[in-house]
């Protein structure tokens, strides 16, 4: 079971937002708590951090260490003297309460959705300009890309999705938010299997049937609906 620090209203007073079916949904930043991301390549910084700090939970994925602190045992970690060196190599990311209270949890993920295949130029272009990578080409669904920021990229992966979807050259772009019940692309460890047939959107939002086109989510697992 995972056990996150209670927050004060202060502690959440931030707002934030996401872009559900083109209307702006407002997220209340959790204060208390950090995400760090480091590549599963860099094994030296991610011993130091995890000797440094009580992880309170992870992120499961396939490239990166993603650590979720308390926001104190963040500020201890950047006291330290291997700090200014490492964070240079450090993704950084929050946590999230949503309109229903529920807590999630950004990854340095965003997925994309192009007008037409022909965008990929396009893609590119923003993909530089932000100082992204392209993490995973969904060939089942050749408009849809998996991005993610990196540590030169001095943006969010929320709000880098919300600028590329407010430029409106984009069909969607959604910031990856992981949750602790497993309706999100990403899953918290420690937490239980989902073995529902029940469907979610990429925010958790339960879905009277799966969608016509796009990704949802069953069972725990990111599938694609419209797939050619």
């Amino acid at each position: 079971m995972l056990v996150f620090i209670s927050c004060s209203i202060h502690a959440m007073a931030q707002t934030d937002y996401y872009y559900y079916k083109g209307k702006k949904i407002p997220l209340t930043r959790n204060e208390n708590i950090v995400i760090v991301s480091v590549s599963k390549d860099c094994d030296e910084i991610i011993e130091r951090i995890r000797t440094n700090v009580q992880v309170l939970s992870t992120i499961k994925d396939k490239t990166l260490d993603i650590i979720i602190m308390s926001r104190s045992d963040f500020e201890q970690l950047t006291s330290k003297d291997f700090w200014e060196e490492d964070a240079k190599s450090v993704i950084l990311t929050s946590s999230y309460f949503t309109e229903e209270n529920k807590e999630v949890f950004e990854t340095p993920y965003l997925d994309v959705a192009l007008k037409k295949e022909e965008d990929v130029d396009l893609l590119n272009s923003y993909v530089e300009k932000y100082k992204l990578r392209i993490a995973e080409h969904v060939s089942l669904m050749p408009e849809w890309y998996i991005l993610a920021i990196t540590p030169e990229s001095k943006i969010s992966s929320l709000k880098c999705a919300n600028e590329l979807y407010e430029s409106g050259d984009f069909e969607a772009a959604i910031a990856d938010l992981a949750s602790a019940d497993l309706t999100a692309i990403r899953s918290v460890t420690n937490t239980n299997t989902c073995t529902s047939s029940e469907i979610y959107d990429l925010y958790g939002r339960k879905l009277k049937s799966k969608p016509a086109k796009g990704i949802y989510i069953q069972q725990g697992q990111k599938k694609l609906a419209g797939a050619r």
